[in-house]
């Protein structure tokens, strides 16, 4: 009977043995196939895990998502690139085929002999090409977030998107201006200056809007290039047009506007909608004044001849303080260039008019040289009949 009840015992400790087996084996097997479902949830939601040392590959993110996660090194040939992650202590060698986090600074080095490529991509049709000696950063953005934005350092990239991205998704900065809304393929160089910076923005399909300190340009299209300049602290911006055509937004400060229906007064801010082409220029200078610290702005524009077309000044945020348009119209400058000629005619006809008089004295004197002349012959005469007779 005792020894029955060891074999009952020991059956039941082996069937319940076989019972954890068998529940420690479901759930590893549980785990396996979450983990082996887990790209493709990724996927779906169009993230991916990743490793904190950036080696994880999310998997391509849905047509309808472009970004991924993570930024992807796709190709670096002929070069050295260089990457600083946040909360890194210093610069580190990229490598291929890896992914970095959102927020880290890129840097690329050409090498001394053959062309140089380094591709990195943030999703599906959407990667920065450099060629060249180049710096650039990502910023990190909230969990969640699509929008992704490339800050200019130095030198030239080349940034290609789909061109059907919508607005907002992509913005590239610079310390002084902002362009926003881009799709398709577009060119940056950026330069650093003891003054300041410059910048030229070149679009070679689809489209940008630039957005600067009291200027916008809502589009630059296809074959647009337009250099910007800025100077420390933003006392001076420049803008020239170097090739196509684009509509500038200048502010020209707030004016106060009455309405005599009702006789209030309001105050509405003013802009001037200017045609930035090929040699045209705007200039926007800027400064504090000593009386209440509010910025004092004045705006010129130039045709492509030079000749200037528009001026206001004003200060920021004071109706009471606009001077409004300060240069002459076109129909001003027409009128005073026909005065001028008009003028210039006449002076010319009063010259001619005086010469014929002054020829006419030079030829009365002339002649009465030449009686002077006779009157002392027949005195000779005289006098030398009055001797013979003698």
């Amino acid at each position: 009977m005792k020894m029955k009840r060891t074999i009952l015992f020991k059956g039941a400790v082996a069937a319940a043995c076989m019972g954890v087996a068998s529940f420690a084996l479901s759930s590893f097997a549980d785990e396996e196939a979450a983990d082996a479902a887990a790209p493709a949830a990724a996927s779906a939601e169009g993230g991916a895990e990743a490793s904190a040392d950036g080696e994880a590959v999310p998997a391509p993110p849905k047509d309808d998502k472009f970004f991924y996660p993570l930024i992807r090194c796709d190709e670096v040939r002929g070069a050295v690139l260089d990457v600083f992650k946040p909360g890194a202590d210093g610069w580190t060698t990229a490598n291929e085929k890896k992914f970095y986090p959102l927020g880290s600074a890129f840097r690329v080095t050409p090498g001394v002999a053959g062309p140089s490529r380094v591709s990195i991509s943030f999703g599906n049709g959407s990667r920065i090409l450099v060629t060249n000696a180049a710096e650039f950063a990502t910023r990190p953005v909230a969990i969640g977030e699509m929008s992704r934005v490339v800050e200019l350092r130095a030198g030239d990239i080349e940034v290609s998107l789909p061109r059907v991205l919508k607005d907002g998704l992509f913005n590239v900065a610079a310390p002084y201006f902002t362009c926003s809304n881009l799709a398709g393929d577009s060119q940056f160089s950026y330069t650093r200056l003891d003054d300041g910076d410059e910048a030229v923005l070149r679009v070679v399909t689809g489209s940008l809007s630039v957005k600067g300190s009291h200027y916008e340009i809502a589009r630059m299209g296809a074959a647009n290039r337009v250099r910007i300049r800025t100077t420390k602290d933003e006392l001076f911006t420049s803008i020239r047009g170097e090739s196509g055509d684009c509509l500038v937004k200048l502010d020209q400060g707030i004016v106060a506007q009455k309405d005599y229906e009702t006789g209030e007064t309001k105050e509405t801010p003013k802009s001037l909608d200017f045609q930035l082409s090929p040699l045209c220029a705007i200039k926007i200078f800027r400064a504090t004044s000593p009386i209440g610290g509010r910025r004092v702005v004045s705006t010129m524009t130039f045709a492509p001849n030079g000749q200037m077309k528009n001026r206001c000044a004003f200060a920021e945020n004071r109706s009471n303080v606009n001077s409004g348009e300060l240069v002459v119209t076109t129909t001003a400058i027409k009128d005073a260039d026909r005065k001028a000629s008009e003028s210039e005619a006449e002076s010319t006809e009063a010259v001619d008019v005086a010469a014929p008089a002054k020829k006419d004295d030079e030829s009365a004197s002339e002649e009465k040289s030449d009686d002077e002349e006779k009157s002392d012959d027949k005195k000779e005469e005289k006098k030398k009949d009055a001797d013979d007779d003698i």
